[in-house]
């Protein structure tokens, strides 16, 4: 079994025994080796005359008042010179100790410190490539949120300046076929009239779409609506605009329900849009508004190509498009994120279902009463004085 000698000498850490004025009384083999001393040297030897020179300014000002106050200093990282003349980091722990002959003596403990150097020059290394890093991501993020806000009032501005132009262009096209007898003409008019219909429609998305990407709202107005009448007559318009396309209207339950009249038109529009553009032309659109158990609905269906069902979780989404057999001409993935918005607004959800054989339908679903609000808003139901 070692000796307690023996253990103390070769110790894992630098032990040293000081009078109170820092004269070295006994140092042992592990720290006589990490400064390159003979034991011999260092006996008697000051311990401030072995530290650095900030060293020894912090064993003045700090060290000795602490060890008079409490009695201790605990984890003090200090720089020590080798007999050599370089420097050598130790953290030192220190205490009070009273021999047996009632004589104090200051005993410390010195551990290597290089590692730790090392661990705490690669912390802040990594931290300042971090605080880089983030600053880069920043300057991205708010590059990317600059151009985004910029591309969205383009679009906002833009898609307002072309209504004017385009109800211009309609309302020629509509003088030019009033007195015209040549059937050629009449459907190249009629061709024009359809083409702008549809661009303001694209219109109407866009500064939709760039209303809720600016973190804002659709603008709703639920009244007393006649959901039935309402669609009833929208289909009525939609055939002019789409001549070709058969739609058939079903109507399930009655009464009235508390929703916005033009948004509720919109939502059709884009769903018949949607339908006579993905859907079987040669074969009927239905329509179907219903009011039954407290929910109101409106959906439309088509036949002919279903929706991939790995699509559905993101058909709701901007610029989203589903992949249909006739694609070709297809919008700019915004009529659908708009129906889903309005369904939002009314309290409500989009909704989807697609089969081979059953076809596609699409639509959104609301409560037919909106919350009752004790402060105005624009959501709030009004009576319908119309």
């Amino acid at each position: 079994m070692p000796q307690p000698g023996a253990l103390y000498e070769g110790a894992a850490c630098g032990l040293l025994l000081t009078e109170l004025d820092g004269s070295i009384v006994q140092a042992n083999q592990t720290f006589c080796q990490w400064l390159g001393y003979p034991a011999s040297e260092l006996a008697g030897k000051r311990f401030p005359g072995l530290l650095s020179v900030g060293a020894r300014m912090f064993h003045q000002t700090h060290w000795l008042p602490l060890m008079r106050l409490q009695g201790s200093v605990s984890e003090v990282k200090m720089d020590f010179r080798h007999r050599d003349g370089h420097k050598v980091p130790m953290v030192v722990n220190a205490r009070m100790h009273e021999a047996a002959s009632g004589r104090s003596y200051h005993a410390l403990a010195a551990f290597m410190a290089t590692d730790r150097d090392r661990y705490e020059r690669e912390l802040i290394r990594a931290r300042a490539e971090a605080e880089e890093l983030l600053q880069q991501r920043t300057a991205l993020q708010e590059e990317a949120r600059d151009r985004g806000l910029f591309a969205e009032q383009m679009i906002g501005i833009v898609s307002h300046d072309l209504r004017n132009p385009l109800t211009a262009i309609r309302v020629g096209a509509e003088m030019l076929g009033l007195d015209e007898t040549d059937p050629k003409r009449l459907r190249l008019a009629n061709r024009i009239n359809q083409s702008v219909d549809r661009a303001l429609n694209l219109i109407a998305d866009l500064l939709d779409f760039t209303l809720t990407r600016s973190g804002r709202p659709l603008a709703i107005s639920r009244r007393r609506t006649r959901l039935h009448e309402v669609i009833a007559g929208g289909i009525d318009e939609l055939r002019l605009s789409f001549p070709s396309l058969a739609i058939v209207h079903k109507r399930r339950g009655s009464g009235m329900v508390d929703g916005d009249r033009q948004r509720l038109l919109q939502v059709l529009g884009n769903l018949v849009a949607n339908a006579e553009r993905y859907g079987d032309r040669t074969r009927t659109v239905t329509v179907t508004s219903s009011i039954a158990d407290g929910m109101a609905s409106l959906t439309v269906h088509n036949h002919g190509p279903s929706i991939n069902a790995a699509v559905l979780p993101t058909l709701f989404m901007a610029m989203t498009r589903g992949s249909h057999a006739h694609d070709a001409g297809g919008g700019v993935g915004l009529g659908l994120y708009i129906v889903s918005e309005i369904a939002k607004e009314h309290g409500g959800k989009a909704i989807v279902a697609s089969d081979p054989q059953a076809g596609t339908s699409i639509g959104i679903e609301f409560p037919v009463r909106a919350p009752v609000s004790t402060t105005p808003s624009r959501n709030s139901a009004q009576n319908d004085r119309s």
